[in-house]
């Protein structure tokens, strides 16, 4: 700050001012210190996140951290003064819950409990991870609606992602846009504090960059703003570019777009085959092991919305370049933004044309709603890698996250199973394990449409076992409890059983869609054993049970068979297992 003025008189009333502030116990620096643009997250993995934030004036931050909400170490600190801050915390466990506070010098703000983040899980690991996804996020009444119905919806479960479908802002693309339309409303609600974001671009976030428009412009807002893993650094194949970009969180492969930009060689994804981001996609596609692979991008490839896929030109390439990309790697599902409507197709197989071209019996390969909620013919969609002429990709457009219009004449797009207009709306989309749940979820707060995805279900499942040994058996897909049906009348996923002679089992869920068959082999019997022959017999452990499986002695340590072990048990058969120098025995007694 320069404080030299011409005359004294001018120079003077400012020093009172210093003066006065000092001798009422306040520092004008420190004072005017203020965070403007509050945390959110980025580069989220199973050891480490990435926390930005931004300040009126340059100044040294930190952040602590606590996985108790009470006792916080220091963390981080920035290493010189700055405005935006960019803070690594890593040395972290999978899959934990981490408080945080940010410290401007010494004074701490942002102290609060919604001030948390939770670590991505372990890649391949299966537990459940919770998405919000949301396009054309005009800022208005519509954008707080749609946003409230989701944390509404989503109550104090955890969202894990916050993945954005382009046009994330409509007034000019400028860093002030980005703050009035973007960081304000969603601050607002509680996801940027606590759920990793990874935005995708649209045309209007391009709007203030001279034509043509290029990816990474290092003066361009979005890229400013984001700190996005063109390196690889969360899984997938490097891009080098933060325009398109992939990562892991869990079992799934994520894959962000850029459906509208020019690339490093002058040429959009759609432009020709032979291009840098499309030749990209196919090798990280290829290279992924992950369970499911989830793509996401502006430009919708099957619309009758605000746009017509049939109509615009740029969208017919797009269609036909990236459909097939996404059938040869088995891509589950893609998402996009740009027409301000909701549709959802059944997934789709070979459907690389126009409209008219469309034939349900050969480009729908499963014959249900997907909707898994009771109604006629709405079991999920299920695909097994030992039938792959039943698998597909299924197209969800949602670009009605604040923006929202009416269809064109000829809606729906046939290809579509549910189409909506006129309201605002975003997903919420939770992955466990081999199932998929989406729904859509209104302004108001009404899911209007949902489908669900099961892989590798309605298994037959073989094993042979001696009499009297222990099994368990668990239903191949996760759902709620008390909603498997086993034939032994059990609910659970998870059953324990002592078969006495070779039998079926079998386990269904609520709606009759889906059915394990376990066919289980018992070897004859073991003859019978008096107790007493087992006399003097040394075992590292020990357990009595009955023919109907109930236990009447557990010892759980170093023994020898003596005269009480058979004490307090009645007279019957009885079944003792015991275990010795890291063998099992099992013998049939008579007491």
């Amino acid at each position: 700050m320069n404080l030299r003025k011409s005359s004294y008189n001018a120079y003077f009333p400012f020093i009172g001012y210093i003066s006065l502030l000092v001798i009422l116990g306040f520092s004008p620096i420190a004072t005017a210190q203020k965070i403007t643009r509050y945390p959110y997250i980025q580069l989220a993995q199973s050891n480490s996140v990435l926390i930005r934030y931004r300040t009126d004036q340059a100044t040294i931050s930190e952040i602590s951290l606590s996985t108790d909400g009470k006792n916080f170490s220091p963390s981080i600190k920035s290493a010189i003064p700055q405005t935006e801050h960019s803070l690594s915390l890593t040395a972290l466990q999978p899959s934990t819950k981490y408080f945080y506070r940010v410290h401007l010098g010494e004074k701490e703000l942002l102290s609060d409990s919604t001030y948390f983040f939770k670590t991505a899980p372990s890649i391949g690991s299966k537990e459940k991870i919770s998405i919000f996804s949301v396009g054309d996020m005009a800022a208005g009444e519509t954008q707080k609606k749609v946003y409230n119905a989701y944390l509404n919806y989503q109550k104090n479960n955890y969202t894990n992602l916050f993945i954005s479908l382009g046009d994330n802002v409509y007034c000019g693309g400028s860093d002030a846009c980005w703050q009035e339309e973007f960081f304000s409303p969603y601050h607002a609600g509680r996801l940027l504090r606590q759920s990793a974001l990874f935005p995708s671009t649209g045309n209007h976030d391009y709007d203030n960059q001279p034509f043509p428009y290029q990816q990474d412009e290092p003066q361009m807002a979005y890229f400013q703003n984001f700190t996005l893993p063109s390196k690889a650094e969360l899984g997938g194949v490097p891009s080098s570019s933060e325009a398109y970009y992939s990562y892991d969180y869990g079992n799934v492969h994520f894959v962000c777009l850029d459906s509208f930009a020019w690339g490093k060689d002058n040429f959009r994804i759609f432009d020709q085959v032979n291009n840098i981001q499309l030749n990209w996609l196919k090798e990280d596609l290829k290279a992924t092991k992950q369970d499911w692979k989830v793509v996401y991008f502006h430009f919708p490839v099957y619309t009758k919305g605000t746009y017509d896929s049939d109509v615009n030109a740029e969208i017919v390439k797009l269609r036909d370049y990236l459909t097939r990309v996404f059938d040869e790697y088995g891509v589950d599902l893609v998402m996009s933004g740009h027409s301000h409507v909701y549709e959802r197709s059944r997934p789709l197989k070979g459907q690389y044309g126009l409209s008219s071209e469309f034939s349900p019996e050969k480009n729908w390969p499963i014959n249900s709603s997907g909707r898994y909620d009771g109604s006629d013919k709405s079991c999920a969609y299920i695909f097994n890698n030992s039938d792959p002429s039943k698998k597909g990709t299924t197209y969800v457009v949602n670009g009605c996250g604040g923006q929202t219009a009416t269809h064109r004449f000829n809606w729906p797009h046939p290809v579509m199973e549910f189409s909506l207009d006129k309201r605002g709306g975003s997903m919420a989309i939770d992955i466990e394990n081999n199932r998929l749940d989406a729904k859509f979820i209104d302004e108001d707060g009404a899911i209007l449409d949902q489908f669900t995805i099961m892989k590798e279900v309605n298994k037959v499942t073989k094993q042979t076992i001696n009499a009297y040994d222990p099994i368990e058996l668990k239903a191949s897909w996760p759902a709620p409890s008390n909603s498997y049906n086993w034939s032994s009348g059990d609910k659970s996923q998870k059953i324990n059983l002592r078969p006495l002679k070779s039998s079926t089992y079998t386990v269904t869920d609520s709606q009759k869609c889906l059915q394990d068959q376990f066919e289980i082999t018992v070897n004859p019997p073991l003859g019978t054993t008096k107790w007493e022959e087992l006399l003097y017999q040394p075992f590292d452990s020990l357990e009595i049970f009955d023919l109907l499986g109930r236990t009447w002695k557990s010892i759980q340590k170093e023994g020898i068979v003596d005269q009480q072990i058979m004490d307090g048990i009645p007279s019957g058969q009885y079944i003792l297992e015991y275990q010795y120098k890291g063998k099992r025995f099992t013998l049939k007694l008579n007491h």
